[in-house]
């Protein structure tokens, strides 16, 4: 069950899109929504400052508390009238380490934050990758965008060679609640091979028929369809195949490869976030 969801406020337009997907999920789970802005504190460049400049700063900071806690609390008054709880933590620090620090204090059961802008060659937000690259708990991160905010249709992308893991049970637990049909893709990369048309078909024949035996052998019953798809590599497979399906949410490992690394998140995973137009739920391993 989702019985706290963190939200991760900026003031971003992709913040308030999670916030939306967060309210969703809180609604329907009758979670708890714990709201949260970090404000950057730089703390070890302004102890350099003149104590005229130290002191500027630290009166923006606190009319930056004051503003943002008013916001939220308008927030708060809107999602309180619709029956949901909603709580307020206002931090200084690093955006990132508060995130995972006040998840882990709270034991909130999904993190949700705004994709963010890319910065330097990163193709996230600095937090959002940051966030997704350590944190051990399920991270929805969204962008701006108007579609309608329900989540019937769930994709889960499938790796033959690890078989069918724990996105998929996460998957399922929002499909029992939300009433959605999960569809599981598994994508043949091909590269740049021009395969002919019927080698393809075979391949993905055969990729077809291992998911439809891998969902035999852990005897699943919700309502899930087996899809597999042939594609220059995974990423844009499953983003394509999300865009043509009306796909309402993505859930996925973040981490890909083979050894785990703290600092390293998978790039199909990576490109996912970056290029899906739909909210997306990653998991480590």
């Amino acid at each position: 069950m989702i019985h706290k969801i963190l939200w991760a406020s900026d003031g971003s337009k992709d913040s308030i899109q999670s916030l939306k997907y967060a309210e969703l999920l809180a609604k329907r789970f009758k979670s708890q929504i714990l709201s949260l802005f970090a404000i950057p504190d730089y703390y070890d460049v302004v102890d350099k400052f003149p104590q005229d400049e130290k002191n500027r700063f630290i009166k923006w900071i606190e009319e930056t508390k004051s503003k943002e806690r008013k916001a939220l609390e308008d927030i708060g008054k809107d999602l309180k009238v619709k029956g949901i709880d909603f709580r307020i933590e206002i931090t200084s620090g690093i955006p990132y380490k508060e995130i995972l620090k006040i998840a882990e204090r709270e034991n909130v059961d999904l993190i949700a934050l705004g994709k963010g802008r890319a910065v330097e060659k990163s193709i996230l937000g600095g937090t959002a990758l940051k966030v997704l690259r350590r944190s051990s708990l399920p991270v929805l991160t969204a962008r701006e965008d108007k579609r309608g905010l329900d989540i019937k249709r769930i994709l889960v992308p499938v790796d033959l060679s690890h078989g069918l893991s724990k996105d998929l049970d996460y998957a399922v637990l929002l499909s029992k609640t939300l009433g959605s049909i999960i569809y599981l893709l598994n994508v043949v990369e091909v590269g740049e091979h021009a395969f002919p048309l019927e080698i393809a078909e075979q391949m993905k024949g055969f990729s077809y028929r291992e998911i439809v035996e891998s969902m035999g052998k852990v005897n699943i019953k919700e309502n899930i369809e087996a899809s597999a798809e042939v594609a220059k590599n995974a990423w844009r497979g499953i983003v394509k195949f999300a865009d043509e399906r009306n796909i309402d949410l993505i859930v996925m490992m973040s981490y890909g490869g083979g050894k785990f690394k703290e600092d390293f998140i998978g790039s199909v995973a990576e490109k996912v976030i970056q290029e899906a137009s739909c909210p997306v739920v990653t998991m480590s391993p």
